[in-house]
């Protein structure tokens, strides 16, 4: 991270650790993925009321019946408590599938510059400029910076775009200073 008093600037590439770091963040803390959490449990859910209905109204082998009624319940259970981790999962899987595909996100070195009145970011011949007082949220996590532009717009910074935790908590904290005072938000 190269640093004067008027502008500083980060540099790094997303990797793959990276990519699947910040769906994890996309999915665990916004609105969306809530919903697609909320979505996987509630599917589960109706997937087992649907059986145990089912075989309510069309009687077969009691034995059965009750067999079914317990893969129901346990499908809901299952659903409910496990939806997180299966949605995350198949994240991540995702990911690994587009390796070869024109789909993929390719890894490109990503800078970031931060001066006066806001930053811009260049990353594979793409340019955006961004005021601080446009920024919504400033999130610290172990492993990324994510700065919030919108509902739907996420800037992560990744731990190893600095020196160390320490140095990217300090970068954090004059960054959030810097958003205040041009009146975003940090939180």
């Amino acid at each position: 991270m190269a640093a004067d008093k008027k502008t500083r600037e980060v540099q790094f590439t997303l990797n793959d650790e990276d990519f699947k770091m910040f769906g994890r963040y996309r999915i665990l803390y916004t609105d969306q993925g809530r919903k697609l959490v909320w979505r996987q449990r509630i599917t589960y859910l109706i997937s087992a009321i649907a059986i145990a209905a089912l075989f309510s109204v069309f009687h077969v082998d009691k034995g059965f019946t009750i067999l079914a009624y317990i893969v129901a319940a346990a499908m809901a259970v299952v659903g409910i408590f496990f939806a997180e981790s299966m949605v995350l999962r198949d994240q991540e899987k995702a990911i690994a599938e587009t390796e070869n595909s024109a789909e993929r996100v390719h890894a490109a070195k990503n800078k970031i510059v931060f001066d006066e009145e806001g930053f811009t970011t260049y990353a594979a011949g793409d340019e955006q400029r961004f005021a601080y007082k446009d920024v919504k949220l400033v999130d610290l996590t172990d492993q990324a910076i994510y700065t919030w532009l919108s509902d739907i717009m996420i800037m992560p910074i990744p731990l190893h775009a600095f020196k160390d935790l320490k140095e990217m908590k300090a970068f954090c904290k004059w960054f959030r200073e810097r958003v205040t005072e041009c009146g975003g938000k940090v939180s």
